[in-house]
């Protein structure tokens, strides 16, 4: 990992304070500029935060979801300093983030496939072509659509171009009433904090409900060549919402399984034409083999690159910048431990008492026991990724002493509600 030189500077397309947080310290003071939405500046209340981080110059208001306009600061960036390299901090950034890359003459994804991975009916399209397994599915435009294609089995529904699990849904079967409701869920799906307040086009799909384990896979990939990946095991909650309760990596599998998630991604990597940058791919792992749930070009969600670190040894925002910089980086082939996270869950309500939050830190292997509620606010019923209440992190030496210590620190903290 290589330090940013003194008189280039970093370019974010999109505000992650974990990120900034991450690497605060480790690249020069002011190296740091990010490009944000002027209405999700306002509504985050990010005027001052380049006071929070010795790293970060400026935040640049400009337009980048469904939007060219961050490409007209091209000039303006490059006048004063050179930019080293551009990094997607979100995933409504990643199109604008590859497009500007390209302009600027730096690594990145390339701007086709960044297309590709924001749009999941595009995703479809070309990695189905390409041989990459994906389930049925097509484009839906109403509830007549889903009931069409959902026929007498279960069914997802949810956006093509969201995130975090937003708006997405599993059903059991479906009438004319189901598929009314779950159109009007998924077509009204918001993320206030998350998108600017102008219009936006938003699609939709239906697919073929899949049967099997979840894993993702996240991946660095260089040139074309992926050059480090981790494969992650999945716990989902049940019901209509598959919001995400924990995550354990590396996942547990023997050398055939491992070896078919390996063939799989690269098999992705090379029919979307990405070149370089991170990949964090979803799967279903069916009687047939991996097949493609989704797949992201930006750094993943739920802490995954904290235990990717915790279980490797690796700073792998680090490496990121690294590689978008076109620098030379150095990864480790296998894990020295096992980490995982589980979220925390409450009876929804108003919460009225938070405890065993010291206790869930002192246990055996713990890193991380935090609570994102306290008496006073709403837990309200998972339906995203944003609802979770907390979360707890653990380490150990293998698969199974590490699931028992994050699962004894998750039933150590007790979230009250009325």
């Amino acid at each position: 990992m290589t330090a940013p030189a003194t008189d280039a500077q970093v370019v974010f397309v999109g505000y992650n304070a974990a990120y900034l947080r991450a690497i605060d310290g480790s690249v020069p003071s002011g190296s740091v500029v990010v490009i944000e939405e002027p209405d999700i500046i306002r509504k985050r209340e990010l005027q001052d935060a380049a006071a929070r981080f010795d790293c970060l110059d400026r935040i640049v208001p400009a337009s980048y979801q469904q939007s060219a306009e961050a490409l007209d600061l091209a000039a303006d960036l490059t006048a004063a300093r050179p930019v080293a390299a551009v990094v997607p901090g979100l995933e409504y950034a990643v199109p604008a983030t590859a497009a500007l890359a390209e302009k600027l003459g730096l690594p990145g994804a390339t701007e086709t496939a960044a297309q590709v991975l924001r749009d999941k009916v595009r995703l479809r399209e070309v990695s189905g072509a390409g041989g990459v397994r994906n389930p049925r599915w097509r484009e839906v435009h109403g509830p007549e659509d889903i009931l069409e294609f959902a026929g007498d089995g279960p069914v997802v529904v949810k956006p093509a171009n969201r995130q975090a699990s937003v708006g997405v849904q599993l059903l059991d079967s479906v009438d004319a009433a189901t598929a009314a409701q779950a159109w009007e869920r998924t077509s009204s799906a918001a993320e206030y904090e998350q998108v600017p307040d102008r219009q936006l086009a938003w699609r939709f799909l239906a697919e073929e409900r899949l049967q099997g384990p979840e894993y993702s896979v996240e991946a660095l990939v260089q040139r074309g060549e992926i050059i480090f990946e981790n494969i992650t095991a999945k716990t989902v909650i049940p019901g209509p919402y598959p919001v995400e309760r924990g995550h354990l990596l590396p996942a547990p599998l023997d050398r055939d399984t491992q070896s078919g998630f390996e063939t799989a991604m690269r098999a992705l990597v090379a029919v979307i034409g990405f070149r370089t940058g991170i990949l964090h791919a979803e799967w279903i792992l069916t009687e047939s083999g991996p097949t493609l749930v989704e797949c992201a070009g930006r750094c993943p969600g739920d802490y995954l690159i904290d235990l990717i670190d915790l279980s490797y040894g690796t700073r792998i925002r680090m490496t990121l910048i690294d590689l978008l910089a076109g620098r030379p980086v150095t990864l480790p082939r296998s894990a020295r431990q096992t980490s995982a996270i589980r979220f925390l869950a409450a009876e929804p309500g108003t919460v009225t008492e938070v405890a065993g939050v010291d206790t869930a830190q002192e246990l055996p292997g713990v890193q991380v026991a935090e609570v994102d509620v306290e008496a006073g606010q709403e837990v309200r019923p998972w339906a995203s990724s944003w609802d979770r209440a907390g979360h707890v992190i653990a380490t150990g030496p293998d698969a199974d002493t590490t699931l028992r210590r994050v699962l004894d620190a998750d039933a150590a903290i007790r979230i009250a509600t009325d």
